[in-house]
């Protein structure tokens, strides 16, 4: 069977090794490419970033319980491609340094178990129900709630006030519009909270942990893929009262995967948007300057990381 490559390949150590051991592997890793010892080399830096990635996924107890389900999830399909023919190997990358993707929802689990398919045939019964119920409208449901447009989550675009005729709201130039084209947009804001810069906490890497340098200015890191494009939601990341950069991911809770990644300076605000309607969370951490990061030579920073869900 193809071989999966994981964040324990990238630290070098066995999928089931304890604690001391990933950190004591990560140790070593740390004193060979870090930045520090190999200035210049644009090789160790994207390792460095690969390998500290791999240290902050294995050592939070939550994510690597998320990564290990990812894996099996991954070596299940594997196994279901070459036992039906098809090819199931996966590129790897320079050196046997590899990023793993995010950790996708664990199929196998999934579809052998009946009550999952019992769920399904329970929605599609109850979405024919409600087609049904929607084919004829007037009879059933009042005008006010026959509204065609995607919903938005917790936005806060205020409520327009209905008049006599339920069936139009007044526009600001007084034309009428019909209820069905409106739109709304949800905009959600992330205040980060001011906070000198820590060594021993925050992001002390010249790059991006894709390997990409930081960018000159608030925006998103090159190399990485947009997805969830749409219209429907942007958030405000306010880092205006804070005195460090942040690194910052628009997580989807449903799908289970970063669709943005931005780098937004200090004393500095960044509008994502583009973003169609969906459940997301707001993950960020401080990033270490240039100037700062001369007072951290030789640190090993985990992962420190907020977020905020909407």
């Amino acid at each position: 069977m193809a071989k999966i490559h994981t964040h324990y390949d990238n630290l070098k150590v066995a999928r089931g090794a304890p604690q001391e051991v990933i950190r004591a592997a990560y140790k070593a890793l740390s004193q060979k490419y870090h930045p520090d010892k190999n200035p210049g080399d644009e090789k160790a830096a994207r390792i460095m970033a690969i390998v500290n990635t791999a240290y902050n996924t294995l050592s939070d107890p939550v994510r690597r319980k998320e990564h290990d389900e990812w894996i099996a999830a991954e070596e299940w399909e594997v196994e279901w491609l070459e036992s039906s023919g098809e090819e199931g190997a996966r590129p790897r990358g320079e050196s046997g340094w590899e990023a793993p993707p995010a950790p996708a929802l664990p199929r196998p689990s999934l579809l052998r178990d009946p009550k999952w398919w019992l769920g399904i045939l329970g929605g599609v019964t109850v979405g024919a129900a409600a087609a049904v119920l929607l084919l004829q409208p007037p009879k059933i449901l009042p005008a006010a709630l026959a509204f065609n447009g995607k919903a938005a989550a917790k936005t806060e675009t205020p409520t327009p006030v209905q008049d006599a005729e339920p069936d139009v709201w007044a526009g600001l130039d007084g034309a009428r519009t019909p209820a069905g084209q409106v739109k709304a947009l949800a905009v959600t804001q992330l205040v980060v909270p001011p906070r000198k810069p820590e060594c021993a906490t925050d992001m002390a890497t010249p790059a991006a942990p894709n390997g990409e340098p930081w960018p000159a200015d608030s925006g998103y890191i090159a190399g990485y893929p947009v997805g969830n494009l749409g219209k429907e939601m942007s958030v405000v990341v306010d880092n205006g009262a804070n005195e460090a950069p942040v690194f910052v991911k628009i997580y989807d809770l449903d799908r289970r995967s970063n669709v943005r990644h931005a780098y937004v300076e200090a004393h500095a605000t960044l509008t994502i948007d583009q973003l169609a309607a969906g459940r997301y969370e707001v993950r960020y951490q401080n990033v270490v300057t240039e100037a700062a990061r001369a007072a951290c030579a030789g640190a090993a920073p985990p992962l420190r990381q907020a977020g905020a869900s909407f």
